[in-house]
């Protein structure tokens, strides 16, 4: 390791050398297109001396920085974290933090790499809460490197900081852009996907009951009271892992929350149990039991340990699960990337159906409060931003007062 060699490929040279394992497995750093060797030999050696100043030396372990935060991971974060936290932070990991210096030995990191990482990720628009879990993460496994593994004698997280707030009006947060759904875009999804069609009815309560994803096919039957005309939101459906294993947790800032239901969605709800019903009686043994962590008797979740049988509102034939991936074939068609699928609304995402929700509220005059409390929001400027929608509807509102105040100017020219 730290050896610099040079190859001849076609007629140009490269350079390579090795350097920190990932994984018991050997990693290389190479470099092409140089006419001669001495070229690739000097690329090498400013390359090499690059990769060796991310730190300073020190007696320690010769692991790469994505060998050590694996070990972290299982020797700290799921012995003492929440799972839901451990997920998001393996997430982070794996996007963030082991593209930009995983394949760095963790002996030669340093501050300045560090506080380097963070600038280029809000150089990117991330929003400052995704950054601040980042550097929570480096500040964490830095910390314990240092004192409980002993891996490294100088801690290089200690000091570092978000970059300054006052450059997010430069930069720009990086935000995905919801849009509203007009009527017409509506009819033509519901169209393509009736009822019957396995997403029907998350489209449906996406639409008129404001759900989100997780929320939608996290709905199990004993939350739905039809004599009340109510449905319990009580938790999600979530893929933590990343490896097909779907779990249920607590809706997103814990907003579980009990909502009224239109006469539509009730009547197409009964349907739906209708159909569940006689398909399981059809399918007789055959039909699939879904367990998963969640005790319907008393509406409560479980650790993720105790699964218990579970009886979900959305279900494919035969009772396979359905789940949250199910909506990206829906998304697919809708933008026209589908087979023999024609554009119906390029903008589309799943999570515009609930911002269309509450705008539609916003203009029937439901008061904020009452939209923030159904949607689920901590707090009322969210729920500004989804209603925040200039609609068709609007336009046409707004032509209409134009061209009554001229009439009204050409009317008092006249007199």
């Amino acid at each position: 390791m730290g050896k610099i060699g040079t190859r001849k490929r076609g007629k140009t040279w490269q350079y390579y050398f090795q350097l920190a394992s990932v994984d018991g497995t050997r990693k290389w750093k190479t470099g092409s297109g140089y006419r001669t060797k001495a070229e690739a030999l000097a690329a090498g050696t400013q390359a090499l001396a690059e990769y060796n100043a991310t730190g300073i030396a020190f007696k320690a372990s010769e692991q790469s920085v994505a060998d050590y935060f694996d070990y972290w991971i299982e020797n700290y974060a799921e012995r003492e974290l929440a799972e839901s936290t451990v997920n998001t932070y393996k997430k982070r990991i794996r996007l963030y933090i082991k593209p930009h210096i995983g394949s760095y030995k963790l002996k030669n990191i340093q501050g300045e790499t560090l506080q380097k990482l963070l600038a280029d990720l809000h150089k990117t628009g991330m929003s400052r809460n995704t950054l601040g879990c980042i550097k929570g993460i480096l500040t964490s496994a830095f910390s314990y490197a240092t004192v409980q593994a002993k891996f490294i004698a100088v801690d290089p997280a200690y000091r570092i900081t978000l970059p300054n707030k006052r450059k997010d009006s430069e930069v720009g947060t990086r935000k995905d852009e919801h849009i509203f759904i007009e009527k017409d875009v509506w009819n033509e999804i519901i169209e393509r996907f009736p009822e019957g069609h396995p997403s029907h009815l998350p489209l449906v309560l996406g639409y008129y009951c404001g759900l989100r994803l997780g929320e939608v096919y996290g709905l199990t039957w004993d939350c739905v009271d039809f004599e009340k005309k109510t449905i319990l939101i009580n938790k999600q459906m979530q893929e933590p892992s990343g490896y097909g294993k779907w779990l249920l947790y607590i809706p997103k800032y814990d907003s579980a929350r009990t909502i009224i239901v239109s006469d539509n969605v009730l009547a197409l709800l009964k349907r739906t149990r209708e159909l569940l019903l006689l398909d399981q009686e059809n399918c007789g043994e055959y039909y699939k039991k879904i367990y998963m962590n969640y005790d319907e008797e008393n509406h409560i979740l479980l650790p993720t340990t105790d699964l218990r049988p579970v009886h979900f509102v959305n279900a494919k034939q035969g009772g396979l699960l359905a789940h949250p991936r199910n909506m990206q074939h829906v998304s697919r068609v809708i933008h026209g990337k589908a087979k023999k699928s024609k554009v119906i609304c390029e903008d589309w995402d799943f999570h515009s159906l609930r911002h269309t929700h509450a705008t539609l509220l916003e203009q029937a005059g439901v008061a904020l409060p009452l939209i923030q409390k159904r949607l689920g929001h901590i707090d009322m400027k969210m729920t500004q931003r989804y209603t925040n929608h200039v609609t068709s509807e609007m336009i046409s509102v707004l032509k209409r007062e134009i061209n009554k105040e001229h009439n009204d100017n050409i009317d008092n020219n006249l007199e």
